[in-house]
């Protein structure tokens, strides 16, 4: 709204963008001079119980928009296969019913598509192979 009202007082001599800009920040300053302020001893803050876990969670969903981009890069022949079985979670019946295929030739595309993504994101596999493995060693524990 601000944006609005304001718009007789653009001069033009900077861009758009820039005055729009300027706007906005100078909007936040004085939205965030409303917001009182406490100050509190260091000694006052107390340590969390567990780590922050935000981090964890955007690298998980970075590493999925990884693995789908890698997975809708593949041929088609393997690209199908995959997406019914891993994302649809068919089984290999159903995915060999449904791309009208015999289930050891599902089998077969699923293997190679494995093997081409294991060869093109190496880095991916052995994310994903010490996940297991600790996934593994914490149901050990």
């Amino acid at each position: 709204m601000r944006a609005w009202r304001g718009l007789g007082q653009w001069r033009r001599e900077s861009s758009f963008s820039t005055w729009l800009f300027a706007l906005a920040s100078n909007v936040f300053r004085s939205d965030l001079k409303r917001v009182p302020t406490t100050n509190i001893p260091i000694e006052a803050i107390i340590e969390p119980a567990r780590p922050a876990t935000q981090g964890d969670e955007l690298q998980r969903k970075l590493r999925h928009e990884v693995v789908r981009r890698a997975v809708l890069a593949l041929p088609l022949r393997y690209r199908e296969a995959v997406l019914l079985f891993y994302f649809h979670e068919m089984d290999v019946a159903a995915t060999a019913r449904t791309m009208g295929l015999p289930e050891g030739t599902v089998k077969a595309r699923l293997s190679r598509a494995r093997e081409l993504l294991r060869r093109r994101f190496p880095r991916l596999a052995d994310e994903h192979a010490a996940m297991e493995l600790s996934a593994s060693i914490g149901k050990e524990a």
